[in-house]
C-alpha cells in the first residue's frame, strides 16, 4: 500500500501538471484566434488578386495552353510539436492516398513538407524532396511564403512543373478539422471566361500599361502566395484547435486522477490515525493494572 509521502508527491505532481495543461489550453485558444484572423485578412488580399486577374483577362481573355509535366508538387502541412491528437496522422494518410490517386492520372508526386512530425510520417512511405520549418507566429508566415514561392518558381522554370497541390487540415465548425486538398496550379486555360464576363466594379474599365507577360508573372506569384498563406493559417489554427481538444481531455483525466489520489490519501491517513489510536489503546490496556 502506498504511503502518505508517496501519495502526497503524486498529488503535488498532478497539481503541477494541471497547471501546465491549463497554460497550454490558454495559449492554444489565443493562437487559434490569431491564425483565424490571419486567414480572414488573406481573404481580403485574395479579393484584390482576383480583381487583378479580372483586369488581366479583360485585356487578354484566355491563358495559353501549356504542355504539363508528368510531376506534381504536393505540399503537406503538419506540426512540429505533439500533443495534438491524430492531427498529423490524419493528413499523412490523406496525402499518401492523394499521391496514389495522382499516380492513376499519370502524375508522379514530389512531396514537400512543413512540420517535423509530418515529414517523419511521409518519409516512412516515400522520399521528401523539400522541407520547411513552420512559422512561430502569424507575422512569420510571410517570410516562409516567399521562400516556398521562390522554390516553386525555380522548379516551374527548370522542370516545367505545372501542378501544385497543398494538403492540410482545415478548421471546421465545432472545433473539428478535416483534411483538404487545394489545387493551386495549373490555372485552367479558360479560367478567364468567368472573370471576363463578370462586371467590372466601377465605370472606369481597367487598362494595363505594363507588359502583359510581366504583369501575369507578378500576378502568378501573388496568386500562389495568397493561397499558400491562407492554407498555412488555417492549418496552424487547426493544429491549435486539436491541441486545445487534447488538453481539455488531459485536464479532465488529471482532475479525475487527482480526485482518486485525494481519496486514497484521506483513506490512508485515516487508516494511519486509526492504527495509532489502536496502538495507544492496546498499550494503555497492557499497562493498566489487573484487578
Amino acid at each position: 500500500m502506498e504511503t502518505l509521502e508517496v501519495l502526497g508527491r503524486k498529488i503535488k505532481t498532478s497539481n503541477d501538471l494541471l497547471s501546465v495543461v491549463k497554460t497550454m489550453k490558454s495559449l492554444a485558444a489565443v493562437n487559434i484566434r490569431q491564425y483565424e484572423a490571419a486567414a480572414e485578412a488573406m481573404d481580403e488580399y485574395k479579393e484584390i488578386v482576383d480583381t487583378a486577374w479580372q483586369a488581366l483577362f479583360k485585356n487578354r481573355p484566355q491563358l495559353p495552353r501549356k504542355q504539363l509535366s508528368s510531376q506534381a508538387v504536393v505540399l503537406v502541412l503538419g506540426s512540429d510539436q505533439g500533443m495534438c491528437g491524430q492531427f498529423n496522422e490524419t493528413i499523412i494518410q490523406s496525402a499518401i492516398q492523394k499521391a496514389r490517386s495522382l499516380k492513376t492520372e499519370g502524375l508522379d508526386t514530389i512531396f514537400w513538407t512543413a512540420g517535423e512530425r509530418v515529414r517523419a510520417g511521409i518519409e516512412e512511405e516515400t522520399e521528401v524532396e523539400e522541407h520547411f520549418f513552420l512559422p512561430s507566429s502569424p507575422a512569420a508566415i510571410g517570410d516562409l511564403m516567399n521562400k516556398i514561392v521562390s522554390h516553386y518558381s525555380q522548379r516551374h522554370e527548370n522542370r516545367k512543373m505545372e501542378t501544385f497541390i497543398i494538403c492540410y487540415n482545415r478548421l471546421e465548425r465545432g472545433g473539428v478539422y478535416a483534411p483538404v486538398f487545394q489545387k493551386i496550379l495549373p490555372l485552367e486555360p479558360y479560367s478567364g471566361d468567368d472573370k471576363n464576363s463578370k462586371p467590372w466594379p466601377t465605370r472606369c474599365l481597367p487598362l494595363i500599361r505594363m507588359d502583359t507577360g510581366l504583369f501575369f508573372e507578378h500576378l502568378f506569384h501573388q496568386h500562389i502566395f495568397s493561397a499558400i498563406y491562407k492554407a498555412f493559417s488555417q492549418s496552424l489554427a487547426s493544429e491549435n484547435a486539436a491541441r486545445l481538444a487534447s488538453m481539455q481531455a488531459a485536464e479532465k483525466n488529471i482532475v479525475e486522477m487527482e480526485e482518486t489520489l485525494q481519496s486514497k490519501f484521506r483513506e490512508t491517513r485515516q487508516n494511519a490515525i486509526t492504527a495509532e489510536l489502536l496502538d495507544i489503546i492496546s498499550g494503555f490496556e497492557a499497562l493498566a493494572p489487573i484487578e
